[in-house]
C-alpha cells in the first residue's frame, strides 16, 4: 500500500481517487483555493460538485492551507492542476518533497519556462526542483484516452505512464492499476507529452468537421473528420520525432487513442464545432469565454505552431510538412474562413506525409 497525495480536486484529480483507493492505497485529496466548494461538499459527505457523483468515503480531504499535512509522509504526489497554474502550485509543493518521493502529473499542454521559452510541462516541473533534490525526485507523466468521469464510473480504461525512470513509472503503475484501470509504461516522455498537448490543438479541427453538419444543410462530414484525424496523427509524429521522441506513443494510447476520444466530445471539439457551424474563431472564443469555458486547444495551436517554427529554424523539421497545424493557426488566430480553409487543407495534406 502506498500513501498518495493528489494535488487538485478538480475533474481528473478527484477521479483518480477511484482506482488509487480501490487498489488499497491511502489517498489524500488536496484542493486549491478554487476548490473550497468541492472540499466542503466532500467533507459533508455530498457528491463531487463537478462530477455529480460520490467519491469513496475513505479518501482524506485537505484545504489549500493544509498542503504540508496533505503531503507529509507521501510516497507519490500527483499534480492535477491546470497548465497555467501548474508551476505556481508546484513551487509550493516542492517545499514539502523528500528524496525518493515520486511526482506524477496528469496536467497536459505547453507553457513558458523561466527563460520565456515555450516548453512541454515536464520542464515546468523539473526547473522548479531545488538543487538539493535534483535527481532524487523521479517524475511520471500520464496520458491516453481518459475522460475523468468515466474513470470515476469505473469504465474500462487504458492509459500510459511515461518516465525516464522506468522503475518510478512501474511503481506508480502498481499503485494505480485495477482490473478496469489499466496502465502501460514507457520511457518516451517527449512523445507522450507532445501527444498529450497537441491532441487538444488538432481536435479543434476535428470539431470543425462536426460543425460543418449544421452549416452545410445537414450533410455529415465524417469523411472530412476521418481525413483530418489521419493528418493530425502524421503531424504529431513529425513534431514528436523532431523533438527527439519515438513513434510508439503517437500511434498508441497518448496519440491515436486520446485524439479519437477528444475528437468525440469535450471543450476542444466544442470550440471547433462552433467555428465549423459558421462563427468566426474570434466570435466562438469570445462566446466560450463569456460562458466561462476554458479551451486548452486554443493556446495549444499557438504554442505548437511557435514550437514548430523554432524547430524549423534549428533545421529539425520543414514547416511545410505541417500544413494542418499552419492552417489551424490561420483559422484560430487570423480568422481565416473555416470551411474554405479545410477544403484547401485536404487538397494540400492528401499525400503530403508519404
Amino acid at each position: 500500500m502506498a500513501k498518495i497525495t493528489i494535488i487538485g480536486a478538480g475533474a481528473m484529480g478527484s477521479a483518480l481517487v477511484m482506482p488509487l483507493t480501490r487498489n488499497g492505497n491511502e489517498v489524500r485529496l488536496w484542493g486549491s483555493p478554487l476548490d473550497d466548494e468541492i472540499i466542503d461538499a466532500l467533507k459533508a459527505g455530498e457528491n463531487h460538485p463537478k462530477h455529480k457523483f460520490p467519491l469513496l468515503k475513505d479518501v482524506k480531504t485537505f484545504y489549500s492551507t493544509q498542503m504540508k499535512e496533505a503531503i507529509d509522509g507521501a510516497d507519490i504526489v500527483i499534480m492535477a492542476i491546470t497548465s497555467d497554474a501548474l508551476g505556481d502550485v508546484f513551487e509550493q509543493v516542492v517545499l514539502y518533497l523528500q528524496p525518493g518521493m515520486i511526482v506524477g502529473s496528469v496536467t497536459k499542454g505547453f507553457n513558458s519556462d523561466h527563460n520565456g521559452n515555450i516548453v512541454l510541462l515536464p520542464e515546468i516541473l523539473k526547473e522548479r526542483v531545488p538543487e538539493v533534490l535534483k535527481d532524487k525526485i523521479p517524475f511520471v507523466f500520464v496520458a491516453g484516452p481518459c475522460k475523468a468521469i468515466e474513470v470515476l464510473w469505473e469504465v474500462p480504461t487504458s492509459v500510459t505512464y511515461a518516465s525516464t525512470n522506468i522503475e518510478a513509472a512501474k511503481s506508480m503503475q502498481k499503485a494505480a492499476m485495477t482490473n478496469v484501470y489499466r496502465v502501460d509504461v514507457t520511457t518516451d516522455v517527449i512523445s507522450t507529452e507532445l501527444c498529450a498537448a497537441m491532441k487538444n490543438a488538432y481536435c479543434v479541427g476535428l470539431g470543425m468537421a462536426e460543425g460543418f453538419f449544421k452549416r452545410e444543410k445537414g450533410y455529415l462530414h465524417k469523411n472530412t473528420k476521418g481525413a483530418l484525424f489521419t493528418f493530425a496523427l502524421s503531424e504529431m509524429a513529425i513534431l514528436a520525432t523532431a523533438l527527439g521522441g519515438t513513434l510508439a506513443p503517437v500511434y498508441g494510447l497518448p496519440g491515436a487513442g486520446d485524439l479519437e476520444l477528444t475528437g468525440e466530445a469535450g471543450r476542444n471539439r466544442m470550440l471547433g464545432e462552433a467555428i465549423g457551424s459558421g462563427l468566426s474563431a474570434s466570435q466562438a472564443i469570445a462566446k466560450m469565454k463569456d460562458e466561462g469555458i476554458t479551451v486548452e486547444g486554443y493556446p495549444a495551436i499557438n504554442f505548437g505552431y511557435l514550437v514548430a517554427k523554432e524547430l524549423a529554424k534549428q533545421g529539425k523539421l520543414q514547416i511545410e510538412r505541417l500544413p494542418l497545424l499552419k492552417g489551424l493557426y490561420e483559422i484560430l488566430y487570423e480568422d481565416a474562413p473555416a470551411y474554405k480553409s479545410v477544403e484547401l487543407l485536404l487538397q494540400e495534406c492528401t499525400g503530403a506525409y508519404s
